[in-house]
């Protein structure tokens, strides 16, 4: 009986404590602002001589992990084919950067993202490393901009040869409502 009541004594002493899991910041709080289904048109730029290939896609994102991460599905038709991608975003405090990771059904390697925010987290500029159409490696910049509580934009850029980055990929989100 003893043992029980000591441990007993330990919960309750425990659970009046803060809990022992790290509470969202700032940074985190600003990806509840991506929460929720979104409709999305992309507009892909495969040729500089040609108009961008355009598709249409949802986006679902949830915010889980005690509002520490985001995490994002999309689907949508690209070039005639049925696009499914998954990521997880968030912010890490022991590097005190913007992260995530990125995986779809247009390739087998997983982009993990790092960067930075500003305008109170309202644009995120995130690179990651990966590899082009022609499976030669290639770094990427992302840049994500919440407009207002129901619009928000992605452009996607990757380094040239001569270190520029070119646009390659856009995308204009709408709040499902």
């Amino acid at each position: 009986m003893r043992e029980l009541l000591l441990s007993l004594g330990c919960v309750l002493a425990l659970s009046a404590q803060d809990s022992p899991f790290p509470k969202p910041t700032a940074h985190h709080h600003a990806l509840k602002d991506q929460a929720g289904t979104w409709t999305a048109v992309a507009r892909m730029y495969m040729d500089p001589a040609k108009p961008p290939m355009v598709s249409k896609g949802t986006e679902t994102n949830t915010v889980v992990a005690g509002g520490l991460w985001l995490k994002s599905e999309f689907r949508a038709e690209m070039m005639g084919s049925a696009f499914e991608g998954h990521g997880l975003f968030g912010y890490d405090t022991m590097q005190n950067a913007h992260v995530g990771t990125w995986v779809d059904n247009s390739g087998t390697w997983m982009a993990v993202t790092k960067g930075t925010c500003t305008k109170d987290c309202r644009e995120q500029t995130l690179f990651f490393e990966g590899y082009d159409e022609t499976g030669k490696p290639a770094t990427y910049k992302e840049v994500h901009t919440l407009t207002d509580k129901d619009h928000r934009q992605m452009a996607m850029y990757t380094k040239g040869k001569d270190g520029a980055f070119v646009k390659v990929m856009e995308m204009e989100y709408t709040r499902a409502k």
